[in-house]
């Protein structure tokens, strides 16, 4: 009677295993044969345009090598949907300047780079989301109290990075202000604290990152003066892969898997959310 037991254990065993391989196989998403997903999915990894030194969004850990952030978590989880692992991803280290490039000569498959969404840029790309809404501020050095309003900055010296929106943005506010343009956040922090600029104005998220990397040196006005809803920025003709996209956003926010991440990443040094609306 025994071996009949075991036999039968055995039985329910393999029964159980086999039921349970396919109903995995029945939830895998199936993509269309020339889909950017299938595309993604048959090579096995996702190219991913992002900074790779933005603080608290994507940049990469010089002990681990690593890319750590928001932005690279959300990464990470449309590459798991589409290739099986949040590990099949190769990063492309990109700036202001590069990134509409790197889209339309599909160098990437996407851009996830603290890019706001604007009425021009999809002109030329397409754009996800917006998973992230920003303001753009201004960072001072912690001993000026010249400065704690945007209508201040009007006879400054203001460190802008070019290829962004914030020279168009400022200007009204300050009209006066001079400006000069780097390609590189890293020029306008040394510049800030040497004082040969009173001012890095940027998006207010990235400008927490600079100034936890200089503590007690410099501070973030906390006056935003514009809204930027960040995007995930897609070949402008590929709709689908578009859709898609913001699927796997609406999903996370409706399963609470965005908030984990944000609380992981950004919560500390940006507070509470405003939870965006996927377009």
């Amino acid at each position: 009677m025994r071996p009949n037991r075991f036999a039968a254990l055995s039985l329910s065993l393999l029964t159980s295993c086999i039921f349970a391989g396919l109903a995995s196989a029945d939830t895998t998403e199936k993509f269309a044969a020339d889909s950017t997903m299938a595309k993604i999915h048959e090579r096995g990894k996702l190219v991913v345009g992002t900074s790779l030194n933005t603080l608290m969004f994507s940049s990469r850990n010089p002990m681990t090598g690593n890319v750590e952030g928001f932005e690279a978590e959300l990464a990470r989880m449309l590459a798991k949907r589409l290739t099986g692992s949040e590990d099949n991803i190769e990063w492309v280290s990109t700036t202001p300047e590069n990134r509409i490039p790197l889209v339309q000569n599909k160098r990437v498959d996407l851009v996830i780079s603290t890019m706001t969404v604007t009425d021009e840029r999809k002109q030329v790309i397409g754009f996800a989301g917006p998973y992230y809404l920003a303001g753009q501020d201004s960072l001072v050095r912690a001993d000026d109290h010249s400065i704690n309003k945007t209508a201040d900055l009007d006879t400054k010296t203001v460190c802008v990075l070019s290829g962004t929106t914030v020279e168009r943005n400022l200007k009204p506010l300050a009209p006066n202000a001079k400006i000069v343009t780097f390609s590189d956040a890293s020029a306008c922090v040394e510049g800030l604290i040497d004082k040969r600029f009173d001012a890095y104005v940027d998006d207010g998220a990235t400008l927490v990152g600079e100034s936890m990397r200089q503590p007690g040196k410099l501070r973030v006005v906390g006056a935003p003066f514009t809204e930027e809803p960040y995007g995930i920025a897609v070949a402008k003709e590929d709709k689908t892969w578009r859709d898609w996209i913001n699927t796997q956003l609406s999903t996370s926010i409706r399963d609470g898997q965005w908030q984990k991440m944000y609380d992981k990443e950004l919560e500390a040094g940006l507070g509470a959310p405003q939870v965006p609306v996927i377009q």
